[in-house]
């Protein structure tokens, strides 16, 4: 069962590393055209995607995280592993938490971003800190 949640957390966020790393080499998709990306994934008026380096190293890091589960799978008994673990979880989970919180809301107005912060990213967020926690109770068998 393990494996297959590290499966499907390399793929839930390994999704996002690429989308990130297109977005870095000025891909627009899902949308028409930058303005229209910008209002959908940063939603804080801007105008401008941020630069490409930024969307680079966030890719970066997602596909560590993307890749952590295949790593961890044997080793969670190591509390270097575990706190590892437990580190990316809290990320996604802070994440989540952060969205929806008053100070978030305030500064991230522009729609459509502010509506699917709401029902998309920041719930899909939750799911991914609650999936890497999952991975490491089924490998502690807890």
């Amino acid at each position: 069962m393990t494996m297959f949640l590290a499966l499907l957390l390399t793929m839930g966020v390994g999704a996002i590393a690429v989308v990130h790393a297109m977005w870095g080499t000025g891909s627009h998709w899902p949308e028409e055209s930058e303005e229209a990306l910008v209002r959908s994934v940063v939603g804080d008026g801007r105008r401008r995607m941020p630069p490409a380096w930024q969307c680079f190293a966030i890719a970066l890091v997602l596909t560590v995280m993307a890749l952590w589960p295949w790593y961890a799978l044997g080793r969670m008994t190591d509390p270097r592993v575990l706190a590892g673990t437990y580190v990316i979880a809290g990320i996604f989970i802070a994440r989540c938490v952060a969205g929806y919180s008053m100070r978030w809301k305030s500064h991230f107005t522009v729609e459509p971003f502010a509506t699917r912060n709401r029902k998309y990213y920041s719930p899909y967020c939750l799911l991914m800190g609650v999936g890497y926690i999952a991975l490491a109770a089924g490998e502690l068998d807890l």
